[in-house]
């Protein structure tokens, strides 16, 4: 892993770090299933999915990280990958953010191969437990659901989202 995502990285907990350093581990593994012109941004997008956690301004992380790494001049394409992870825009619905605070961050024109690579991300993210160690999408769901209990934003965001997580999950399974 490159010097600059090890500092971006550092303000992280031990544990998220690790969850986060495993992420991007597995979509490196499975970057060939990618378009050659998005797999170094893809696999960046991985290992940075969680930086927002470590730079809190709105604490929403998804938005937090994609202002940081737009801010730092990564690609649009990173951007929009750590902004849009694993069901973010029902989080940020669940949570009142305006869709617009997201949408700076989609793509202006289609990008050919942006789908698996998205898919990709939610993938490893949601097959990644909280301290790195691979588990399932039940796993995870599971894991996410005792942290956050019935009522709070997170435990609500992953209930409405677990269709679309399954999803991309299922996909990105199909294409390996």
């Amino acid at each position: 892993m490159e010097a600059a995502l090890v500092e971006l990285l550092a303000p992280l907990t031990d544990s998220r770090r690790a969850h986060t350093i495993e992420v991007g581990r597995k979509v490196e593994r499975v970057a060939h299933l990618v378009p050659e012109h998005l797999r170094v941004e893809a696999v960046t997008a991985a290992y940075l999915h969680d930086v927002g956690y470590g730079y809190p301004v709105s604490g929403f992380h998804p938005l937090d990280g994609a202002e940081l790494l737009s801010a730092r001049g990564y690609s649009p394409v990173v951007c929009y990958l750590v902004a849009f992870h694993s069901g973010s825009t029902v989080e940020a619905e669940v949570r009142g953010i305006d869709a617009s605070a997201l949408e700076q961050f989609a793509l202006s024109t289609e990008v050919p191969g942006i789908d698996i690579a998205n898919d990709l991300v939610w993938w490893a993210d949601m097959t990644t437990g909280p301290t790195g160690e691979t588990v399932t999408l039940d796993e995870r769901l599971a894991e996410i659901r005792v942290r956050y209990p019935e009522g709070t934003l997170v435990r609500t965001a992953i209930d409405r989202s677990e269709p679309l997580l399954r999803g991309a999950v299922q996909r990105a399974s199909g294409s390996m």
